[in-house]
């Protein structure tokens, strides 16, 4: 059996090309569980964002991806500029918690989120989940976590509030992209340590 793990938290609500990272998400999300049905195997989800956690039972069935898809869609569609939404970075692990629960020996559990909020919890869960369970962690970042522009000023929103950040002054894009390099090193080391 298949459980797709996937963020839709306000964090995910960011994209500089193509798409959002919860439309990223979402799409990811969709492609695992149509194939892990066309092999012939139970597929199930857990989706969260900044408040809830929804959870879609294990089945083999066309009907289950719908589910999956269609809750995909709700929270989703929850996602935008003029939502009073607080971000809750520690729904990561909460929604791990409630997984690490239900999810027992011999799943396949995919990680889809950006992973923000990612703590020393996150990772004793993980291992916890990785030591009965085959667990891949799927990165969602957005290509500017890689490279921002040499010149100008972007504004940064977290829904509230609003600050304009210099790219052009090398020492605020170093900082900057350290700060993504760090977020992320943490579950990069998973699939070493973990085999992730």
């Amino acid at each position: 059996p298949a459980v797709l793990f996937v963020d839709q938290r306000l964090s995910m609500f960011f994209g500089t090309q193509v798409n959002m990272k919860s439309v990223t998400a979402a799409q990811v999300a969709a492609a695992g569980a149509w194939r892990v049905v066309d092999q012939g195997d139970r597929v199930g989800a857990v989706i969260f964002d900044d408040k809830a956690v929804t959870e879609v039972r294990l089945h083999r069935s066309k009907q289950t991806v719908l589910r999956i898809l269609h809750e995909l869609v709700e929270k989703n569609r929850a996602l935008s500029a003029e939502a009073r939404i607080r971000t809750n970075p520690g729904m990561l692990n909460e929604a791990l918690e409630g997984l690490a629960r239900t999810v027992t020996h011999d799943y396949l559990v995919v990680l889809i989120s950006d992973f923000d909020g990612a703590d020393a919890d996150t990772t004793r869960i993980v291992t916890r989940l990785a030591q009965h369970n085959d667990v891949l962690a799927v990165p969602i970042y957005d290509p500017s976590r890689t490279s921002l522009p040499r010149n100008g000023k972007l504004v940064v929103s977290d829904g509230e509030l609003q600050v304009e950040v210099d790219v052009g002054k090398e020492s605020t894009r170093r900082r900057l992209l350290d700060m993504a390099d760090d977020r992320l090193a943490s579950v990069m080391a998973w699939q070493s340590d973990l085999a992730v």
